[in-house]
């Protein structure tokens, strides 16, 4: 064969087959929303991670993950890879549609037009024809397909063949109709035997979360590193993280196997002499899991140093605490909420402000309402900036939801006017009633008090629901069971999505924004009725749910009352600009003329009668 022939035959030859972390190092490119652009160098910790998606012995690749490893770049660089070594339909799932059309205009469009090995292959769209290339759906020029789509769009998985399908941030999938999204996106690959399934993400809460489900049913493997004193190869755990009193920049990790503190300087080099290991027997061949953290990572903000900084600023408050735990230790978050909120807990931080007196910082007063068969039960909540909260009052009202006589006495709360510490007095801004019992007697309350604030709610335990949802006109005639004009506004209340946020304020230790204040008007009966629920894992068509189930057989009826009374509050803030809300109830507050002290020994007084003379 002649030279010229030769050279003619070599740009035919297709390119030699790389292992992904080869061909990311040989035609990578850092690009999209990457703080440095530029070549890509692959990490040691990054290596096993991605080569596993080339190995030919492995099927399904799970990664549990923090932020600040690279996790997005990996991905992308599974896409470049099949996009130009080995051209197939490639399918990406993204938590919702949203999600999708951002990553691909963030991360697939730049890619592809900043990667020189990649540039010229996603197909250019034709004037009559332009399914060819468009933001979900990529037809590549040797033949490949990407296919970009949301998790929460069961549509999506039809009529579709893909061989590669990745999975990004699953543990933030939520359950759809048609079924779990991994499972309807696996199917898609079902003809393929030599199919690659990728399922990564930072995980969120444990006992439901999709990814540390796959990953614990995975070969479970670790990144160990060599100790620079003993060279015990070791896992790093976050409790090996030392550091002096107050001064978290000083943090160095100890050897759990000689205790010397290794400090941070010595990273680079142990990370480099890392390696994988798995841990456990994977429960079905080819399915490997990674489990890696920020205290791996190069990344500056993943200085140990600054991870103890982290940690010490969130540490008294369960909400950033989850994001700590989360997003830098890569790990689920335990929602053991009934072993660490309890009445009895709660008693011991009761503070001795006054039954019916709104403490200074209470902006605004929100109320809910409970109806049984013989009693309705109402609680009233000051809110604060920052939704701070203090409990002022709470009581039972026995007699017959059906009679007139026991909304009269409903009124007479409604009407009270509750003195405020420092001066002045306040009035029910808002009161939310349960309609799921005595629905007609609620309807013809609320109706006739709309004015006043009153509004029909109805719960609806949906895991994601917003905590109130928009009202729909409802009044119930007896007689023809028609919608009368004028009546009532019914709105769904989210009553997990309520129950979650004050189970874990409920927790907070310092008071502040959040923070929920148990005061004198909150008896033993009201604390144990406020906490008697428990987050319990069932099961449903193979899938975990989370649902809040009463923990005993106590009663829970001022715990609804508070679940309504937030609901409340934000169907208050609708009234409201947010970001002024607070600025504006203080403002009319200020305009109000104080009360004397005798006016408000007498407002006080008044309170505690009423409260007396319902029990």
């Amino acid at each position: 064969m002649s030279k010229l022939a030769r050279q003619i035959l070599s740009h035919w030859r297709p390119p030699p087959r790389l292992s992904l972390s080869e061909w990311a190092d040989t035609y990578g490119v850092l690009t999209g929303d990457a703080a440095e652009k530029g070549r890509w160098k692959t990490l040691p910790y990054q290596r096993g991670i991605m080569d596993a998606f080339t190995d030919s012995e492995v099927e399904t690749v799970v990664c549990l993950k923090s932020a600040r490893v690279g996790w997005t770049m990996i991905l992308g660089h599974v896409i470049g890879y099949f996009s130009h070594q080995d051209p197939c339909p490639v399918m990406v799932v993204q938590p919702v549609v949203e999600d999708a059309e951002g990553y691909s205009k963030e991360q697939i469009a730049p890619m592809f037009q900043d990667t020189p090995a990649l540039r010229g292959l996603v197909s250019e769209s034709k004037a009559r024809n332009t399914a060819g290339n468009t933001i979900l759906l990529k037809q590549l020029t040797n033949g490949g397909v990407i296919d970009i789509v949301g998790a929460n769009s069961g549509r999506a998985f039809r009529r579709k063949s893909r061989r590669v399908v990745l999975f990004d941030e699953a543990s933030a999938y939520r359950a759809i109709p048609e079924g779990d999204p991994i499972k309807l996106g696996r199917n898609r690959s079902d003809y393929f035997w030599n199919r690659k399934i990728g399922i990564g993400s930072t995980p969120i809460t444990k006992g439901f979360d999709r990814t540390e489900a796959w990953f614990l049913k995975s070969d479970q493997r670790r990144f160990y590193v060599p100790c620079p004193f003993c060279q015990a190869m070791q896992v790093l755990r976050w409790p090996q993280m030392k550091w002096p009193a107050g001064k978290p920049e000083q943090a160095c990790y100890e050897c759990e196997n000689c205790g010397e503190l290794i400090p941070h300087s010595s990273k680079r080099a142990m990370v480099e002499a890392g390696e994988w290991r798995a841990t456990a027997v994977a429960a079905e061949p080819g399915l490997v899991g990674f489990h890696i953290w920020a205290a791996y990572s190069f990344s500056p903000n993943a200085e140990w140093g600054k991870l103890a900084r982290e940690f010490l600023e969130v540490k008294g408050d369960p909400e950033q605490l989850q994001t700590f735990v989360n997003t830098i230790l890569g790990e689920t978050w335990e929602e053991e909420f009934s072993g660490q909120v309890n009445a009895e807990g709660l008693a011991a931080r009761r503070e001795d402000y006054p039954m019916g007196q709104v403490p200074a910082g209470g902006l605004v007063l929100t109320g809910g309402v409970d109806v049984q068969d013989d009693r309705i039960a109402v609680a009233i909540w000051a809110w604060g900036r920052g939704e701070e909260a203090w409990h002022i009052y709470a009581q039972e009202i026995w007699g017959d939801p059906s009679q007139p006589e026991l909304w009269e006495q409903l009124d007479a709360v409604l009407e009270t006017r509750w003195a405020r510490e420092g001066g002045g007095e306040m009035k029910l801004a808002q009161l939310a009633i349960d309609s799921g019992h005595m629905a007609h007697e609620v309807y013809a309350y609320c109706r006739a008090r709309k004015s006043q604030g009153v509004v029909p709610i109805k719960g609806a335990s949906v895991r994601g629901k917003p905590p109130i949802g928009k009202g729909t006109p409802v009044d119930i005639n007896r007689r023809n069971q028609a919608t009368i004009k004028g009546g009532a506004m019914l709105y769904q209340v989210g009553t997990d999505t309520i129950k979650a946020t004050l189970y874990a304020r409920l927790r907070h230790a310092n008071p502040g924004p959040g923070y929920i204040h148990i005061g004198e008007a909150a008896t033993d009966q009201f604390l144990q009725q406020l906490t008697p629920w428990k987050l319990q894992t069932r099961y449903v068509k193979g899938q975990p749910v989370r649902d809040w189930v009463k923990a005993s057989k106590d009663r829970d009826e001022f715990g609804d009352c508070t679940v309504y009374s937030y609901a409340a509050l934000q169907l208050l803030a609708r009234r409201y600009n947010r970001a002024t809300m607070w600025d504006q109830l203080e403002a009319q507050l200020g305009r109000s003329a104080p009360l004397s002290q005798a006016q408000a020994a007498e407002a006080q007084q008044r309170a505690k009668h009423r409260a007396s003379s319902f029990w």
